[in-house]
């Protein structure tokens, strides 16, 4: 094969003539990759003869999107913080979003966000576009990070990460410019962006001392979410969706309420991660009793009880008994069912229950005596 000239490979072309000059090159030999590195370059230094960057940009991406490849972002040109010299954003070309456990209304939105892109041909078509951006609202550890990593992982792309609140905080002198930067990256080639703590950013301010900076900042996201290459898929990520400026969330096209998962939700989430290491009535025990929790908790709970398992040389089943008990569940069936098996099943006086309960005595004993009496009606 013959290579595609130095001029088309390493160096950006200096106008719009070269840049067809290179492209005709590359395509004459027949070389994709040439013809996809030209393009790369073209959309990350436009060419001088181009009247809106913006727009010339996403019509190179979406040429190079009809074909089966598509444009894989470089993960060699991470763009860095001019001074630092550190990356970012993160970028994850393997993303795994196994283990995501959702409301069924919740993943079926995922589903078919993923569909959309698979028949992106089709929708087109139509006269409409797959949805290109979306915002991820909820508490912390609900699972929007993992839901991104799912996505990405459907749709075969890249998962490039930026922080938001790190990124303000650490360079706020900066912050336009390294988030514009992250931003050319992102629609430089297909992939899924994740925007996390967008509400850093884009929530109401009415202190004028972070007014100027932040409100270009600002500026720059509204026209990229009103541009977005309808071949890639921008996510934002908040805790405080209360907090956005309107102007912001209305140019989201769609918005994704995470709540905290039920019992159900609780139970998957457990399931998978013991991976058939503790029997169904325990994994449906331990999901009853941790109402507050999140799948974030859930995930720290089973490793904090592996960890003693290995170390104390115990039953997986007898620590996470006792860390589900640490938690101090809220009174109820679920806790006298608990502490009953912990009773039972780990041979522990009330007084050792108590202590680990952070609750008194007869509180345990009242609670064990409930569920006995329950189970012999």
């Amino acid at each position: 094969m013959v290579p595609v000239s130095r001029s088309a490979t390493t160096q950006p072309p200096a106008s719009l003539e070269q840049a067809v000059v290179d492209l005709v090159r590359a395509g004459a030999r027949g070389q994709g990759p040439g013809v996809r590195k030209v393009a790369t370059q073209l959309m990350r230094n436009v060419p001088q003869g181009v009247a809106d960057k913006s727009i010339f940009r996403e019509a190179v991406h979406q040429a190079l999107s009809t074909t089966h490849s598509g444009l894989r972002l470089g993960v060699s040109d991470v763009p860095r913080e001019p001074d630092s010299r550190q990356p970012l954003v993160d970028v994850d070309d393997s993303p795994d979003g196994h283990g995501l456990f959702l409301p069924p209304d919740l993943m079926d939105s995922l589903h078919m966000i993923v569909a959309e892109h698979a028949r992106a041909s089709e929708l087109r078509q139509a006269g409409v576009d797959p949805t290109r951006t979306i915002l991820l609202s909820g508490p912390p550890g609900v699972g929007k990070t993992m839901s991104a990593r799912w996505l990405a992982q459907q749709m075969d792309l890249p998962l490039v990460s930026l922080d938001l609140s790190a990124t303000v905080s650490s360079y706020l002198g900066n912050s336009g410019r390294n988030i514009r930067q992250v931003l050319d990256y992102a629609r430089s080639g297909q992939c899924v962006l994740l925007l996390d703590e967008f509400d850093a950013i884009a929530k109401r301010r009415d202190d004028d001392a972070d007014i100027g900076e932040l409100k270009r900042i600002v500026n720059v996201i509204l026209v990229q979410l009103d541009r977005w290459p309808a071949t890639s898929l921008l996510l934002a990520a908040t805790n405080h969706a209360h907090l956005l400026d309107p102007a912001v969330f209305r140019r989201f096209e769609r918005v994704l309420d995470y709540p905290s998962p039920r019992r159900e939700e609780r139970y998957l989430i457990l399931r998978s991660l013991s991976a058939d290491q503790i029997d169904d009535d325990l994994v449906s025990l331990v999901a009853g009793a941790t109402t507050n929790a999140t799948g974030s908790d859930l995930k720290q709970l089973w490793a904090l009880s592996v960890r003693r398992a290995v170390l104390e040389s115990l039953p997986v089943s007898h620590t996470l008994l006792e860390e589900t008990a640490r938690t101090a569940p809220h009174p109820g069936p679920e806790r006298d069912r608990l502490l009953y098996e912990m009773e039972q099943n780990l041979n522990m006086s009330q007084r050792q229950i108590a202590a680990i309960c952070g609750i008194t005595h007869p509180t345990v004993s009242k609670a064990i005596s409930r569920h006995r009496r329950l189970i012999n009606e």
